[in-house]
C-alpha cells in the first residue's frame, strides 16, 4: 500500500466537522454496489468538501437522513450498508486532501466523457490547478456513458425558449430540423470534448448553461438531423471535473487503493490529518 505521508493540518478551523454527518452524505453520493476502496475515496472527498465549506462559510454537501436511507435501501439492508459506510469513514478518519495550504475543491461526477476536464479551461483561471484532465476511458462501459434524446424542432424551441429569437418562436411550427440546426453552431470545445461555447442564432451560450436548461447528462453533446428530428447525443454524466465515480470504482476493481484513486484524479495533492 502506498505511504500516505500524512501531514498535520497547519490551520485551526473555526468549526470542527461533526463526522456523524458523513454517512448521510456518502449515502447520497455513492451506490452500495461500489467497491470498498472507492467508497473510502468518496469518504475523503466528502470530508474535504465539508471542511472546505465550513472554512469558506458555504453550504455543506447534501446528505440523507436515516429514514431516507431505509427508504432507499430497504429495512433489510440498512444495517449492513450503514455499517459499511461507517467502516470506510472510520478507516479514513480525519484524512483530507490539500493542495499547498488549502483544502481542495474535490469536484466529482458520475461518469466522464472519456477524459475528465481541465478546470482552467472551464473557469478561465488557475484557481484549481489540481483539477487536471486525465484519461478516464475506463468509463466507456458505463450505462451512463452515452445517452441519446430526440426532439422535434418545436420541442427544442419550446424547451429552450430563452435561447431563440421571437421570430423563431413565432414560426416554430414551420421550422424543419435542418433549418433550426443551421442556426446552432458549436464554436468551442475543451480538450476533454465538452462544449464550452455554442452559438444559437448568433447568441453565444455556454455549453453548461445549455445542458442545464435541457437537463442533458453532460455538456459533451452533439446534434444531428435524423428523420426530420434533432438527435442530441451526450457523453458522460455530470460536469466532468475531478473524480469520475464510475472510473474510481473501475480503478478499485483493478486493485487501486483509495489513496491511489484520489491521486489519479486530483493532481499534486497531499493527504493531511485534520
Amino acid at each position: 500500500m502506498e505511504d500516505l505521508s500524512l501531514i498535520p493540518s497547519t490551520e485551526e478551523s473555526e468549526s470542527v466537522l461533526d463526522e456523524d454527518i458523513l454517512p448521510g452524505i456518502l449515502a447520497n453520493e455513492i451506490s452500495m454496489e461500489t467497491e470498498t476502496e472507492a467508497i473510502k475515496a468518496q469518504a475523503v472527498i466528502a470530508r474535504t468538501n465539508c471542511i472546505r465549506a465550513i472554512e469558506q462559510g458555504e453550504e455543506l454537501p447534501e446528505g440523507l437522513t436515516k429514514g431516507e436511507m431505509i427508504k432507499m435501501w430497504g429495512q433489510e439492508n440498512f444495517s449492513k450498508y450503514f455499517s459499511r459506510i461507517k467502516s470506510c469513514i472510520e478507516e479514513t478518519a480525519g484524512i483530507v486532501m490539500r493542495h499547498g495550504e488549502a483544502y481542495i475543491k474535490a469536484d466529482f461526477h458520475r461518469c466522464s466523457a472519456g477524459y475528465t476536464r481541465e478546470a482552467a479551461e472551464v473557469y478561465g483561471n488557475d484557481e484549481y490547478p489540481y483539477l487536471k484532465s486525465v484519461d478516464s476511458r475506463m468509463d466507456l462501459p458505463s450505462e451512463d456513458f452515452l445517452k441519446v434524446v430526440f426532439y422535434t424542432p418545436q420541442q427544442l424551441i419550446a424547451t429552450g425558449a430563452t435561447f431563440f429569437s421571437d421570430a423563431t418562436k413565432a414560426a416554430a411550427t414551420e421550422k424543419t430540423a435542418e433549418e433550426l440546426l443551421a442556426g446552432i453552431v458549436i464554436t468551442k470545445k475543451d480538450t476533454a470534448g465538452y462544449v464550452t461555447e455554442i452559438s444559437i442564432e448568433g447568441n453565444i451560450v455556454s455549453g453548461e448553461e445549455l445542458r442545464l436548461a435541457y437537463d442533458w447528462n453532460s455538456s459533451a453533446f452533439s446534434f444531428k438531423e435524423v428523420d426530420g428530428e434533432i438527435r442530441v447525443m451526450t457523453k458522460g454524466l455530470g460536469h466532468g471535473l475531478g473524480a469520475s465515480l464510475y472510473g474510481a470504482n473501475q480503478l478499485a476493481e483493478a486493485g487501486y487503493t483509495y489513496q491511489d484513486i484520489l491521486k489519479y484524479y486530483y493532481d499534486g495533492i497531499e493527504f493531511a490529518i485534520d
